[in-house]
């Protein structure tokens, strides 16, 4: 029996015909149906990276030098600079723009020809962030490639001459910071 071959032929014959379809499903041509779609998720970094000289770092200038100019000014006698032993290691998913930036403790900085400079408690010298041999204004973000880490350096330099807090010999000055890594 031939029978089963025809009820297909049937049936997809009222499928394509306009009477086997349902009057509410048909559209008119150029009508228009939309559909607001909300789509959400979640960024997961897991990328981290640390300093490899653990959460302190001591930079000690050795003696500096402060030449009387006048009856209450003074001048920085040489040139002083230290490495800042900086290096760090990242793991996981580390991708995104690494960055970096040195802070005041105390939140108060100095200017140096023209850049942003950590004060120091006694008020005639600042340190200066050198990355690479060039001043690196604190408190703003800087890029790093982590594949060739930067070369970090604390450099003494004067932001007054006037002897305001009447510094003598074998006082010590002292400025504290932070250097902050961050992916951003």
């Amino acid at each position: 029996m031939r029978t089963g071959g025809a009820w297909k032929l049937l049936l997809a014959a009222l499928l394509l015909t306009p009477g086997g379809v349902i009057p509410e499903a048909a559209a008119k041509a150029g009508d228009q149906s939309s559909m607001n779609i909300n789509i959400t998720g979640t960024v997961t970094a897991n990328g981290s990276c640390e300093f490899n000289q653990g959460g302190s770092l001591q930079v000690d200038f050795g003696q500096v030098r402060l030449k009387a100019t006048g009856a209450t000014t003074v001048q920085l006698d040489g040139s002083y600079e230290q490495p800042l032993a900086a290096s760090f290691t990242c793991s996981g998913d580390s991708a995104g723009l690494l960055q970096m930036k040195f802070t005041s403790s105390s939140g108060s900085y100095e200017t140096y020809n023209g850049t942003k400079v950590l004060g120091t408690d006694k008020g005639i010298v600042g340190i200066e962030l050198m990355v690479n041999g060039a001043a690196q204004t604190m408190d703003a973000w800087f890029s790093i490639d982590q594949k060739n880490p930067p070369a970090l350096r604390a450099k003494l330099v004067q932001v007054s001459t006037e002897n305001s807090k009447n510094v003598v010999s074998g006082d010590v000055f002292t400025a504290s910071g932070s250097l902050v890594m961050a992916f951003n």
